[in-house]
């Protein structure tokens, strides 16, 4: 009884942090832009809700020292921040597997979601002439498309969020992933130096050009 309770509120925590992480995602292009969809905060947010804080920290933090070089140019679409964050941390916190494993696929996850963020890109283009010609016509009301915009757009990031989080709840149960554990966790321990060093070479070539 303990047990299937134990489960039922892992799967509630799990749906309400995905659709945190649906609303926290509107923030990167939709609305806002107040840096609430970096995976540092919504690692820390989602580790919290889900009782393992500092993991989640942890993993939001190392995700951020990763993404935070990283610039987009032209179309390019660079990974997903809060797709990462969430679904390495839920890879841990529901999914049960080592924060080591977990935070790689968060990794992936994060880029892995860039060819959908496209498309949804790409749809929301189509909607231009429809709302010229909406405009044309006199009517500035333009709360529709906006409203349908971020629906959609926080909608498949939840959903996103979700189907990784059951994903590692599967690999959790194949037999032998612990295996690979002892890799991934010394792969994990020199994450911290790999972002540091990207740091101070981002820092050192702003420096030179200041010069």
């Amino acid at each position: 009884m303990y047990e299937s309770g134990t489960a039922v509120t892992t799967v509630l925590r799990t749906i309400l942090s995905s659709a945190f992480t649906g609303l926290l995602g509107l923030d990167s292009v939709q609305a806002g832009q107040f840096l609430l969809s970096r995976p540092a905060f919504v690692g820390t947010l989602l580790g919290w809700l889900n009782g393992c804080a500092l993991e989640g920290a942890r993993i939001g933090i190392l995700l951020e020292l990763l993404y935070v070089d990283f610039i987009p140019v032209g179309g390019v679409v660079p990974p997903n921040g809060a797709a990462a964050a969430a679904a390495g941390v839920l890879a841990h916190a529901a999914g049960g597997l080592a924060p080591s494993l977990a935070f790689f696929i968060g990794l992936a996850a994060g880029r892995a979601y860039a060819p959908l963020e496209m498309r949804l890109r790409a749809a929301r283009s189509s909607w231009s002439r429809r709302v010229e010609e909406q405009v044309r016509a006199g009517d500035l009301n333009l709360s529709r498309w906006l409203s349908s915009a971020m629906l959609a757009e926080s909608s498949a990031l939840a959903a996103y969020s979700l189907l990784c989080a059951a994903a590692a709840a599967a690999l959790a149960a194949v037999p032998g992933v612990g295996l690979l554990y002892p890799g991934t966790d010394f792969a994990y321990s020199l994450m911290p130096w790999l972002g540091i060093s990207g740091l101070y070479f981002r820092f050192r070539t702003q420096a030179y050009k200041k010069g």
